[in-house]
């Protein structure tokens, strides 16, 4: 007997990509995308702010062969139209932007709930984002996150049994080819993310050495973010082609300062033979593990610099290289897919 197919719709209060380039944002595109491969029905319906230009709002475009509607008013009512219309099995939602407040998340609960259709939420990050889930918990069909580090504090928090779907990145879209530039590179100079280390390496630690970094999702400047430019520091706005960004790169750090709750860009690394240092803490130590280099005292510069130039040594950076080679091919996009597949089968009862 035929499996049936399974209709997915995702659905949240935040723009998609590639409007949304976010490491979440991101992840659940490419999970979207690769359930769409798998023989599922896939569609999103996400929100645009109402000052968005309006070429990305209240429109449908095609995302790498996903069926997107960003709308910027009206959303609980295109909300229960794509669930008449489209009628799918399960709705996933996911990492609302601040602006989604609990009455929000209250009636999309109540819309799938007259529709008859299983809501399963996807928790990426510890934060006001994940809170603003509690009210709901009791009404969602699984709970799935990106880590076991991060399954563990939900599930403690919530009561409720957390399924882990590692975001594995697509590597067709990472790998560079050669990688054999200059750069230290920094992806996301935020402070959570270790700007201040990061800064301070490069301006004071070690000027002699090139540094890349690079705008994740916001605009540093915007934010009032300050990176002084110095010779050795170089600086790129952010872009989908990260091909690029590795291919100029000989090391990545990635100095988080907070409990990262996985770490995509240890893995994307890692696919380019090019070696990882890493803070010791939350779900780095998942994605980072023993292909790379975990720093313990990770708010210190001085042991920052030591890990960095301890790769000067070839046979440690082959060493480091090699074991983050054979890291990675631990995780498959293929097989999380499959293991998300069979979460949103099991909580549609199909």
């Amino acid at each position: 007997m035929a499996t049936p197919e399974l209709k997915v719709l995702f659905a949240h209060h935040r723009w998609w990509y590639p409007a949304a380039t976010s490491g979440a944002d991101v992840a659940n595109h490419e999970l979207a995308r690769a359930l769409k491969r798998r023989g599922a029905t896939v569609c999103v319906l996400g929100s645009a702010p109402p000052g968005a230009d309006k070429r990305i709002r209240d429109r449908t475009y095609d995302a790498d062969g996903v069926s997107v509607l960003l709308v910027s008013s009206d959303f609980h009512r295109r909300l229960r139209a794509a669930l008449s219309d489209r009628r799918p099995h399960v709705l996933v939602t996911s990492y609302p932007d601040p602006d989604c407040t609990a009455e929000d998340l209250e009636r999309m609960v109540a819309a799938t709930s007259r529709a008859g259709v299983p809501l399963v939420v996807y928790v990426h990050q510890l934060d006001e984002s994940c809170s603003r889930y509690e009210p709901i918990k009791d009404a969602l069909a699984a709970v799935v996150t990106n880590s076991r580090f991060m399954a563990e504090r939900v599930g403690a928090t919530w009561g409720k049994p957390v399924e882990v779907v590692y975001p594995v990145p697509d590597h067709r879209g990472v790998k560079a080819g050669a990688c054999d530039g200059p750069f230290i590179t920094f992806f996301n100079p935020t402070p959570a993310k270790g700007l201040s280390v990061a800064h301070n390496l490069a301006a004071s630690r070690m000027q002699g050495r090139p540094f890349l970094f690079v705008e994740g999702f916001i605009d540093t400047e915007t934010h009032g973010i300050s990176l002084v430019r110095s010779g050795n520091l170089v600086h790129a706005r952010k872009s989908p082609d990260v091909a690029t960004i590795y291919g100029m790169t000989r090391t990545l750090i990635v100095p988080s300062q907070w409990e990262e709750p996985f770490g995509r860009v240890a893995l994307e690394a890692m696919y380019n033979r090019i070696p990882v240092i890493a803070s010791r803490t939350g779900g780095l130590v998942e994605s980072v593990g023993d292909g790379g280099v975990l720093v313990n005292d990770y708010s210190s510069v001085e042991a920052w610099a030591e890990a960095i130039c301890a790769l000067d040594d070839q046979k440690v950076r082959k060493r480091v290289i090699d074991a983050g080679t054979a890291h990675v091919e631990k995780f498959s996009l293929d097989a999380e897919v499959e293991k998300l597949e069979g979460i949103l089968r099991n909580a549609a009862g199909i």
